[in-house]
């Protein structure tokens, strides 16, 4: 019998293009391929597709793949059984490629439609978990839509109800993106206006938080597509240098972070913050996986919801796999599962009727 074949999707019409090649890579290089064939297919940002073969898993062979592969029209044609779409940000992570891949009738590794435009949307998760779940805390924020930026007095508006109602320091970020692309830690009142017309240069919407005072980012990894089976890791925590924050340079190119696994916390804290974790993946209709972030006060030790990722970072410094792996889930192991995952829930999918 013929081996399965699996479709690893990476690059991206995104601002987030480089780190999906450099997660791209870490999953090719941790497929079984006794259990897989696998096939490549990289999205350039002019939206083009384009398949190939490598030579060893290395970001500059993917993206030889993206800038000089073969010309892809239609992605049946390299019939997959399970599509593995390793995309971060828009057209990738929320919900576009998703549809793609449901109209196509192909199975695939994350969430849904809904669910990965939902997480994506920092503004809509918000709303929706606060209606849903209103036992999951929520630091304070407000959204603020991007054209009114361009109107002196809705801008005038925001920024004296942010000055208000949030305080400063606040953190402004692009509602629909992620690896901290775009986002701001506002101090005063004099940087506010500058960082909301950056955010605004990558989403039409954004969302303004406040500060969590002194606050240690806890990170936790969930495997599963909610049922009772669902394997929810112990929490993480992504450790800081004193003053420093955790924006794009921090995470990818001084690489100062360090990852404490797992993260120093008193039992009933990890056991309210896996269960607040699952609450919530289960809530926004996540399936598959996702990484669930946290900021935790502590002076009160009270855990705030930051946000959901519905398809993490998958490089060989990023937190869901080394989570998953403190977990009992070593990295081959877990592409194999997060594959299995998806052709379960494609299967329970084509088991509907479609017809009266």
């Amino acid at each position: 019998m013929a081996q399965p074949r699996l479709l690893v999707l990476f690059g991206g019409a995104s601002s987030e293009h480089e780190i999906s090649l450099r997660s791209a890579a870490s999953v090719i290089a941790a497929i079984d391929a006794r259990r897989w064939t696998t096939v490549l297919v990289g999205i350039a940002r002019d939206g083009s597709w384009h398949t190939g073969t490598i030579e060893r898993p290395e970001v500059d062979e993917l993206a030889r793949i993206v800038a000089k592969g073969e010309p892809v029209a239609d992605l049946r044609a390299l019939a997959p059984d399970v599509v593995f779409p390793v995309l971060h940000g828009p057209h990738g992570e929320d919900g576009t490629i998703q549809g793609l891949l449901e109209i196509l009738g192909l199975a695939y590794v994350g969430s849904g439609v809904l669910a990965s435009a939902l997480c994506m949307d920092k503004v809509a998760q918000k709303h929706l978990v606060a209606a849903a779940a209103p036992d999951i805390p929520l630091v304070l924020w407000r959204a603020v839509d991007a054209t009114a930026l361009a109107h002196d007095e809705q801008r005038n508006d925001a920024l004296a109800s942010i000055a208000d109602e949030l305080g400063f320091p606040c953190f402004v970020k692009p509602a629909n993106l992620g690896s901290s692309v775009g986002v701001h830690r506002v101090a005063d009142a004099m940087q506010l206006e500058p960082a909301l017309f950056d955010a605004a240069r990558y989403d039409h919407s954004v969302v303004v938080e406040r500060s969590v005072p002194n606050a240690r980012e806890i990170e936790v990894a969930v495997l599963g597509n909610g049922g009772p089976e669902t394997l929810v890791s112990a929490p993480g925590e992504i450790v800081l240098p004193p003053g420093v924050w955790y924006d794009y340079e921090t995470k990818y190119e001084k690489e100062v972070a360090v990852p404490r696994i797992p993260a120093d916390l008193p039992a009933d804290t990890v056991e309210r913050i896996r269960t607040l974790a699952l609450q919530a993946f289960r809530v926004t209709g996540c399936r598959g996986l996702a990484r669930i972030d946290f900021l935790l006060d502590r002076s009160t030790g009270a855990a705030y919801l930051n946000e959901l990722n519905t398809m993490p970072g998958f490089t060989s410094i990023s937190m869901y796999p080394k989570l998953m792996e403190h977990a009992g889930v070593p990295y081959p192991q877990l592409v194999d599962r997060l594959c299995r995952l998806a052709l379960d829930h494609h299967g329970a999918r084509r088991s509907l009727r479609v017809d009266r």
